[in-house]
């Protein structure tokens, strides 16, 4: 019979570490820092199985109770508390205990915990998908003036727009932002478009309503706005900036792309597309990492470096880092980048060129 508890015991450890790497993986996906959820993470899951044993006398069958039951129904309960969320906090979780191994490891563990989580059953029974479509039926559809400008009517008043936005074969309810950067989508929101953020996906600081908050990325292949699309979205991850009326914001990194006319008369926003092949700057920079270095040589002459990794998995057809030394300010074009790959060039610089110093700067850059 001990041979058997102990054999439990030792199974028992699947559920805790499924359960310890979910809730890391929440909070990793709110960008909150690591060690810090890790350590949460323990005492959420292991303290009470701990506690459980020392309540039953440090008997055996106590173990296997607290090693089983609680991992479990802190498993079942996080669909409720959070929807939509267990696959992606799951595998998210458990590619970062992984990741000490390497990135293969992790890449590994993230799949497995993807499918673990899809064969969780959804204690809360409800469907997500069919929320979004109900709630963006309430914005009129966009109609088209002519081959190149499209009107998309809004609900809401002021700085209130919601429009409907396209996300693949998704439609979802958007507030038309001018003043944020990034489009954000909420983590209900990607994990309808079937979408998992990378668990080494870059950070960034987003100025909300309620203070500055950690959001981390994930590229989303294509977005339309009416018939008129832009492939390669960058889009931050943010609960905040959601509720139930919203999915997210409708950032600059999709509206920029456009012409855009606000009639508030005809309660719609025009959207038509510029001239030439548009700047993706703001898409394209998290995950682009630049350098430079510039030589100084007795004579008066000089030479700089520029380099940049491509940490996406989307090529960058083009790239130029930007080297500003005092007045004079020097673009140096890398051109295309596959995923992974570096790519560097060297340029001479004007003679005599004050460059003790210098900044470095994504000037222009392009899926």
């Amino acid at each position: 019979m001990n041979r058997l508890l102990l054999v439990l015991v030792a199974l028992g450890m699947l559920p805790l570490g499924a359960c310890m790497s979910a809730w890391v993986g929440l909070g990793v996906l709110r960008g909150l820092p690591t060690p810090e959820i890790v350590a949460v993470a323990v005492a959420l899951t292991a303290l009470p199985v701990a506690g459980t044993w020392a309540l039953t006398g440090q008997r055996t069958w106590g173990l296997v109770l607290g090693t089983w039951a609680w991992p479990v129904l802190l498993l079942l309960a996080i669909p409720g508390y959070f929807p939509g969320e267990l696959s992606d906090a799951l595998a998210t979780g458990l590619s970062v205990f992984a990741s000490p191994v390497g990135r293969d490891a992790a890449r590994m563990a993230a799949a497995r915990g993807a499918q673990l989580a899809d064969a969780t059953p959804n204690v809360t029974g409800t469907a997500r998908a069919p929320e979004a479509a109900q709630a963006v039926a309430e914005c009129p559809p966009a109609f088209t003036l002519g081959d190149d400008q499209v009107a998309l009517p809004y609900e809401g008043q002021g700085h209130s727009m919601i429009i409907p936005v396209q996300f693949g074969d998704v439609e979802l309810p958007m507030l038309f932002d001018t003043g944020a950067s990034f489009t954000t989508l909420n983590q209900r929101a990607l994990s309808s478009l079937g979408i998992r953020v990378p668990s080494q996906a870059p950070v960034v600081t987003l100025h909300t309503a309620n203070g500055d908050r950690s959001a981390r990325l994930v590229v989303v292949p294509q977005v339309w706005v009416g018939g008129l699309g832009v492939e390669g979205v960058t889009v931050a991850v943010c609960e905040e900036c959601a509720d139930e009326r919203v999915s997210g914001l409708l950032g600059l990194n999709v509206s920029g792309q456009f012409l855009v006319t606000i009639d508030t008369a005809g309660q719609q926003v025009l959207f038509q597309p510029r001239a030439g092949e548009p700047d993706r700057v703001i898409d394209v920079q998290p995950w682009l990492d630049s350098s430079a270095t510039v030589t100084l040589f007795a004579d008066g002459r000089g030479e700089a470096e520029a380099t940049a990794t491509n940490n996406s998995a989307r090529s960058v057809t083009r790239a130029a880092v930007g080297i500003r030394c005092g007045t004079e300010h020097l673009a140096v074009e890398l051109g295309a980048i596959a995923p992974g790959e570096t790519a560097s060039e060297r340029v001479r610089l004007p003679r005599d060129a004050s460059c003790q110093s210098y900044r470095v700067t994504l000037d222009h850059a392009r899926w």
